[in-house]
């Protein structure tokens, strides 16, 4: 297996293992704020964090970031998606989580068409600079990030999701 293939398959198990506990989520929890302050924001985008706003800020980060990965040139800057056109979002719930499979399924097959070359290509964002390859496992970084904040939220709020490492697909070799 090589590296984009890993990746691939732990980013898919990452991905669908959330899902898998979004679709548990009794509909009250999608937009509760059990624990309110001043620093309870994500940028520009995102005034208060909620499950709702984090699974719409993980599929919209990385439908932009495959999309424009898809087309990087050699030492190009990848903007911040401030001002850029966006993925809209289904309602919460259910509606949410068939569209986070959908782009999920769209975000893979991005993935699995990066040639060999696009995949060692250097690129800057946000002051660093990064393989597209690199980048991909920022992207797992990212959805891992996000998806403990949801995770704390659901537990601030007396719902137990299941064990991080327990993988949907446990017929595979992971890694």
């Amino acid at each position: 297996m090589n590296e984009v293939e890993r990746f691939i398959s732990l980013f898919n198990q990452q991905v669908t293992l959330s899902l898998n506990v979004l679709e548990q989520i009794p509909g009250e929890l999608w937009t509760a704020i059990p624990a309110d302050s001043d620093t309870n924001y994500l940028g520009q985008r995102i005034k208060r964090i909620t499950i709702e706003a984090l699974v719409g800020h993980l599929m919209r980060a990385e439908d932009y970031w495959t999309k424009t990965l898809s087309q990087i040139q050699l030492n190009e800057e990848m903007a911040p998606p401030v001002g850029v056109a966006m993925l809209e979002v289904a309602s919460a719930g259910m509606p949410l989580v068939n569209q986070y499979r959908k782009v999920l399924k769209d975000t893979l097959n991005r993935i699995r068409e990066f040639s060999p070359e696009q995949l060692t290509t250097v690129f800057s964002f946000i002051g660093r600079k990064y393989t597209v390859q690199g980048f991909l496992w920022a992207m797992y970084a990212h959805h891992s990030y996000h998806f403990g904040q949801a995770d704390l939220l659901l537990r601030q709020q007396s719902h137990l999701p299941p064990e991080f490492l327990e993988l949907p697909d446990r017929d595979h070799l992971i890694g």
